[in-house]
This record gives C-alpha cells, sequence and structure tokens, in this order.
C-alpha cells in the first residue's frame, strides 16, 4: 500500500488555506479615524479576492493581489500570511517560510498563521518544529480552530511513530470537535491495527458520517466492518470502491484478498 506521508500533507495544506484568509479584522490594529476603516476594507476586499483566484487555481493572480495590499501597508501581517499559503502551494517553500516569519514578526499571536506555518514544517518534513508550533496554537484556548492544531498534532505524532500521542490528540480533538473527520478516521486506522475492532467501528462510523470516502479509507471500512461481523455496510463499501475506484490499489488488494 502506498507510504500515506502525501496524504497527510495533503490534509494539513487544505487546512491552511481554509483558515488564515477568513481572519476577523480584529487581529489588526485599527483606529477610529476614516482612513485606517478604508484601508482595513482594502485590505479585507483584497485577501478575498486573492483567496478566490488561489482556490479556483490562480495563484499568480492572488500575489498580485496580496502586493498591491503590501504596497498600502507593508505591515500587513495576513497579507504575508496567505503569501505564505500561495508559496506553500507553489512548492516554493524557502519563499512560504520567509512569508509566514515575516506576518508572525508582525502578530505574533496570530494563531491561524502559526497554525499554517506548522503545516509547512510538516510537509517539509520538520516534525519536531512543526510540533512546537502546533502545540503554541494549542495554548490559545480563543483561536476558534483549536481542534484543527490537536488534530495537526496528531499527524504529526503519527510520522514520530508515537502511537498513543496520537490516540491522545486525535481524541482531545474529537472532544473540541466530534465532526473532524481525518482525527476520527485515524482512530478507527489505529485501533484496527491494534485489534480493538468495536472501538474502530464506532470511529469509522463517526468518519463515514462526516467525511469524504477516498480509496484508502473505503479499504478501511470495508476490514473494519467485516471484524466486527457487519456484513452488509461491508459490502456496501467494497461497492462504492468498484465503482468509483476501480483502477486504486485499494480495489486490487480488496479482490486479491476476498475475491469476492
Amino acid at each position: 500500500m502506498r507510504d500515506r506521508k502525501d496524504n497527510l500533507s495533503k490534509v494539513l495544506l487544505r487546512l491552511c488555506v481554509c483558515v488564515v484568509v477568513l481572519l476577523p479584522l480584529a487581529g489588526c490594529v485599527t483606529t477610529s479615524s476614516d482612513t485606517s476603516s478604508d484601508d482595513d476594507n482594502y485590505e479585507q476586499k483584497n485577501l478575498e479576492i486573492a483567496y478566490g483566484f488561489l482556490t479556483h487555481g490562480y495563484p499568480q493572480k492572488a500575489i498580485s493581489r496580496l502586493e498591491k495590499i503590501l504596497e498600502r501597508n507593508s505591515r500587513s501581517s495576513r497579507a504575508y500570511g496567505v503569501l505564505g499559503v500561495v508559496y506553500q502551494k507553489q512548492g516554493e517553500y524557502a519563499l512560504a517560510e520567509r512569508n509566514f516569519e515575516k506576518s508572525l514578526d508582525l502578530n505574533s499571536e496570530d494563531s491561524g498563521i502559526r497554525n499554517n506555518y506548522g503545516t509547512l514544517l510538516f510537509e517539509t518534513g520538520r516534525y519536531d518544529e512543526a510540533e512546537e508550533a502546533f502545540e503554541e496554537v494549542t495554548r490559545d484556548i480563543y483561536y476558534d480552530n483549536r481542534s484543527r492544531a490537536f488534530e495537526n498534532l496528531g499527524f504529526v505524532a503519527l510520522k514520530q511513530g508515537e502511537k498513543a500521542e496520537a490516540k491522545e490528540r486525535f481524541s482531545r480533538a474529537l472532544r473540541l470537535q466530534p465532526n473532524l473527520s481525518g482525527s476520527s478516521l485515524e482512530l478507527a486506522r489505529i485501533y484496527f491495527s491494534e485489534g480493538y475492532y468495536p472501538e474502530a467501528f464506532k470511529h469509522y462510523q463517526q468518519f463515514d458520517a462526516f467525511g469524504q470516502q477516498t480509496p484508502d479509507s473505503l479499504w478501511l471500512g470495508i476490514r473494519v466492518a467485516r471484524a466486527v461481523d457487519q456484513m452488509p455496510l461491508a459490502v456496501q463499501y467494497a461497492s462504492t470502491l468498484s465503482k468509483l475506484y476501480p483502477g486504486s490499489d485499494e480495489y486490487r488488494e480488496y479482490r486479491r484478498r476476498y475475491n469476492d
């Protein structure tokens, strides 16, 4: 079965893209003047436009918008933060790191940017540094996406081979936000590997309710359902795997093992 490093990195990268642009203006220093209000509105508008360009596959246009913000306000921590995301998506890791660090120099209390910086550290294999970044984020009890930081710590623990620590972190994430599909899926995977099949089934069902199925998750679902004698569900997952991903490694492994 393929190495899951790329899958974990993609999960974390999706997090950073969806978090950083939607930060509230409360993170910036503002005054009551009309000029300041205009600057804030200009920044917010262009951040949203840049995010739109980024999500629709136009990173260079996103960069141009962000540079316009910085021409008007060279101390916009959010603009530097989004530039970090754009460059990370392009694989320009040195530029991404430079912009994340500049953003945090300007606003060290921005947990959203720090979480995103952690994803860059994770993606480039700097797991100890990523762990430090995510742990700092989890200490911010007012951060809206604190649960995601715990989930990210779970992925770091998996890469470090710390399965027990990963379970603790994924469980903590789910206590804060029960619909985190990534945490549910990984807990199902861990418990299945340990032979705790009812617990694996419970977490897989939670994933199935909120998550998006992939060949990997469907293959896990088939095995978990079979382990707890839930054959109708096993058949259902197998049918979905065969219909949506007939050329996948997981489907070939399913046919090899069960010959259904």
